[in-house]
């Protein structure tokens, strides 16, 4: 199952912002909008090491990679919804895609190869390295996503403040919602926090929960 992404920009260490531009690439086209489920996911925990397998940056072949957090893309065929229910077995065009711009595996792929390949089952995981999955709405992240970029900003040597990694050419993303609620960045609170008492959006969910949902019906 392919997706035009070819125009999708790609910027490395900005996945939120990458991720952003492709679910409003989706967004903007009504055939996709009627047909599949759009979904962002971030993936961290509360001491944001996350372990992810099969990432481009990995120093070695099956080596993980440890991200204060990740966003990947789940896009979901509500035909496919639809067969699960019926418990038959659903076309190329009717199963769930998972789009991620840093891993080494094919974009997109079936989600039960990439969630193999880059989730192993908690068990053999330290705690401190599982990962938590806040599975958020395309539409929900589009409008209330916001980031300055101020978590990419470190002190240089002569005192000046330089980006950790070169940041992307566009302007900085404020969703129309999250304007309107008068927030230029909630990235880390409202998305990155795996916090019990966080006040974020979406659902947050631990990696059997995630895998339950993908499963299953929608959030």
């Amino acid at each position: 199952m392919k997706r035009d992404i070819a125009r999708t920009p790609y910027t490395s260490c900005y996945c939120e912002e990458n991720i952003y531009l492709l679910v409003r690439q989706f967004l903007e086209q009504a055939q996709v909008k009627t047909t599949w489920d759009i979904f962002a996911v971030i993936i961290s925990n509360v001491t944001k090491t996350v372990a992810l397998w099969s990432q481009l940056k990995a120093s070695a072949a099956n080596t993980a990679v440890i991200w204060d957090y990740h966003a990947v893309l789940v896009l979901r065929s509500r035909l496919g919804s639809y067969c699960r229910l019926l418990n038959t077995m659903p076309s190329i065009e009717e199963e769930t895609w998972i789009y991620d711009f840093d891993s080494i595996l094919e974009m997109p792929s079936r989600w039960e190869e990439y969630v193999e390949k880059t989730f192993p089952p908690d068990s053999g995981i330290l705690p401190q390295y599982r990962c938590f999955f806040r599975v958020v709405s395309g539409e929900e992240y589009l409008h209330y996503f916001a980031s300055d970029r101020s978590h990419m900003l470190s002190p240089a040597a002569n005192s000046s403040i330089e980006y950790i990694s070169p940041p992307p050419p566009y302007p900085i993303i404020c969703g129309p919602l999250a304007a309107a609620h008068g927030f230029t960045n909630n990235l880390m609170t409202h998305f990155v926090s795996m916090e019990s008492e966080s006040k974020g959006y979406g659902t947050v969910m631990d990696r059997e929960a995630f895998v339950s949902w993908l499963l299953t019906s929608q959030v």
